[in-house]
């Protein structure tokens, strides 16, 4: 009896465990923010080059490796293949065959990724401190595809792809509060596609998580085939993610491929030396070099992630915001469709302060654009920023964008002194259609420049009849005399245009 009792308290733990660990729903990662040592493997080693997995290319060229400025010449990256790394530590040149990838360099420090054109994320105990970061250079596209010289033990990378640091943006490292994490400022925009990342919610009990990183310092390895295995704490999560060190820092993602979290710790087991590793360790009994293989993520410290929602809200935003400017700046639709997932980024106080997002789509000319983000604003901001916006509609000689402002009838006082400046502005750049529309919404008809002059005595300067005829069925008034006491009539006088200047004698005795 006390053996089944004994059996029966080893197993309900196990079934409360498993129980706990059914996937939940998935939350929707996008709403407003605030809202809602070394590592092993768990099981088979499910870590595969990038080249061998499907569907991650994107995510592959937004992540990017940490390598020492020591180990860099030119365009040559030196370092040892993970065979004469293990080989130096252990000294031992038996290896058993669960240990993959010997024959590939290992020059990598930490993982990163783009979280917008010009900001990296990865862990605090990679890069703390802008001090820290100026001894290494972040490298993207470091994959197997890169030919390593066996001979001389380099690999040859693209310049383009090398990226420094200027600026730590924000940067935790607290073992109280095991907060780790780092955003940095790289020394250019990069064109890759950034990760979209969670911002309300949390990552479901048992859901599926992916990583993309530098085990040991290899090329780029992607490990799926990984779960939740503990959602209780507040600023980080355990899962069964395949890392070693140089995966910190990496990429934790789930199936949908938005960030649910940084990768900063993991399990260690002790060697038979009594030290702790977590990547690999001699055994005697084989005498043979081995991976640190664990049963199970469940009763180890397992691979820690920090909650991409627990950092400074104010690092997503701007990362978000840059996300969306680049897209707007650079006309990449798709993009910015992505982006727009955050649509409360529109109205939020982080874009008030920064720049209205309707002022970055008129200054681009992009009336698409403007339409779009001003159907995610609330009406009343149309209001306040409307008439900027019709500033810049008139300053890009923009037609359509004019006429798209007016219909949404924005408060806007048509017969101001700025009013007549505009229409002005105009109609002296050839712009005519704008300037009927203008008058089609209520702005004044007769309005004058500096001069006294109103549009039929600049029209009467062109000689166009075509023209005085609409300005005249507009309601522009013949009878005006400018500063100079002269009338439209007597502008086309000057210069002979007496068609133009019969027309206009008879308007005016006309409207007298």
């Amino acid at each position: 009896m006390r053996r089944v009792f004994s059996l029966l308290l080893l197993v309900c733990p196990l079934i409360s465990v498993w129980s706990q660990q059914e996937k939940a729903p998935l939350q929707y990662p996008f709403n407003e923010t605030g809202t809602e040592a070394s590592r092993g493997i768990y099981g088979t080693d499910d870590r595969r080059d990038v080249k061998d997995a499907q569907g991650i290319e994107d995510f592959v060229r937004a992540t990017a490796v940490m390598i020492s400025k020591k180990n860099i010449v030119g365009n040559k990256v030196y370092g040892y293949t993970l065979r004469e790394r293990l080989q130096f530590r252990f000294k031992s040149k038996n290896f058993d065959k669960n240990i993959k990838f010997l024959d590939q360099p290992t020059s990598a420090m930490c993982t990163g990724f783009l979280i917008a054109p010009d900001i990296l994320a990865t862990a605090g105990h990679c890069i703390k401190e802008l001090e820290d970061a100026e001894d290494y250079v972040w490298v993207f596209d470091y994959t197997n595809e890169l030919k390593y010289n066996d001979t001389f033990k380099y690999i040859e990378i693209d310049p383009r792809n090398v990226y420094e640091v200027t600026e730590v943006i924000k940067a935790r490292l607290d073992n109280s509060t095991v907060d780790d994490y780092s955003f940095l400022r790289l020394n250019r925009k990069s064109e890759r596609a950034p990760y979209r990342f969670r911002t309300s919610g949390k990552i479901g009990d048992g859901s599926n998580v992916n990583t993309i990183g530098s085990p040991t310092g290899l090329p780029l390895k992607f490990a799926n085939n990984a779960t939740v295995v503990d959602n209780s704490q507040p600023t980080w999560f355990k899962n069964s993610i395949d890392t070693f060190p140089g995966n910190s820092g990496g990429p934790v993602f789930n199936p949908y491929g938005f960030i649910e979290g940084i990768h900063v710790r993991g399990a260690v087991a002790q060697s038979q030396d009594g030290s702790y590793t977590g990547d690999y360790k001699y055994d005697p009994l084989c005498d043979c070099i081995k991976t640190v293989e664990f049963l199970s993520a469940y009763w180890t410290a397992g691979a820690q992630a920090h909650r991409i929602t627990a950092v400074p809200y104010n690092v997503l935003h701007e990362a978000i915001y840059e996300n969306i400017l680049y897209a707007i700046e650079n006309n990449l639709q798709d993009r910015l469709k992505s982006w727009l997932a955050y649509s409360w980024i529109v109205d939020h106080d982080y874009t008030k302060n920064r720049g209205r997002l309707e002022m970055v789509a008129a200054k681009n000319n992009n009336l698409d654009v403007l339409k779009t983000i001003i159907s995610l604003s609330k009406n009343e901001n149309i209001d306040i920023y409307g008439e900027t916006l019709i500033k810049q509609a008139i300053s890009n000689n923009n037609i359509s964008m004019l006429e798209y402002l007016l219909e949404q009838n924005i408060p806007f006082d048509a017969t101001s002194k700025e009013a007549s400046y505009l229409m002005m502005h105009a109609f002296t750049n050839n712009n005519i259609e704008m300037v009927y529309a203008m008058m089609d919404h209520g702005w004044n008809v007769n309005t004058t420049d500096d001069k006294g002059n109103n549009l039929l005595h600049l029209a009467a300067a062109k000689n166009n009849i075509t023209l005085l005829k609409k300005l005249v069925a507009k309601g522009v008034k013949a009878t005006v005399k400018n500063k100079d006491k002269k009338r439209p009539e007597q502008i086309a006088k000057n210069y002979e245009y007496k068609t133009a200047q019969k027309y206009l004698k008879n308007v005016r005795k006309q409207q007298s």
